[in-house]
């Protein structure tokens, strides 16, 4: 009897860490490239949430990469920014529970007319 306690016991520990690693949070990541391919290093990509305005914030690092993480599940706009290119909007992006959204953008300099381009 002593034997089963502690193998409850011993399962019991052993699958808590499983369980608390679980999340009810979602996560977009992607890479930033011109035109020609070439990554864009350090634009700063927001995720805002259409429900509360919260707001997630990433910067592109050196292969052109963003991640956030941690969103709760609900309705998003994707927003791109950086100097001498077009902010760039993805309205309506929705996020379900452990989603983990692969988001790529190819985006242009910013010319005359419009600074800002929706996708």
């Amino acid at each position: 009897m002593r034997r089963v306690a502690i193998l409850v016991g011993l399962l019991s520990v052993s699958c808590a860490g499983v369980l608390r690693a679980q999340s009810t949070n979602a996560s977009v990541a992607g890479r930033v490239t011109d035109p020609s391919k070439a990554v864009i290093v350090g634009a700063r990509v927001a995720a805002i949430s259409l429900g509360t305005n919260f707001r997630s914030e990433s910067t592109t690092n050196g292969s052109g990469e963003y991640y956030l993480t941690n969103l709760p599940p609900g309705g998003y706009r994707l927003e791109i920014e950086k100097a001498g290119f077009k902010k760039l909007i993805k309205p309506d992006v929705i996020l379900h529970v452990q989603d983990a959204l692969a988001i790529d953008f190819e985006w242009i300099p910013a010319s005359e007319g419009s600074t800002i381009d929706r996708i």
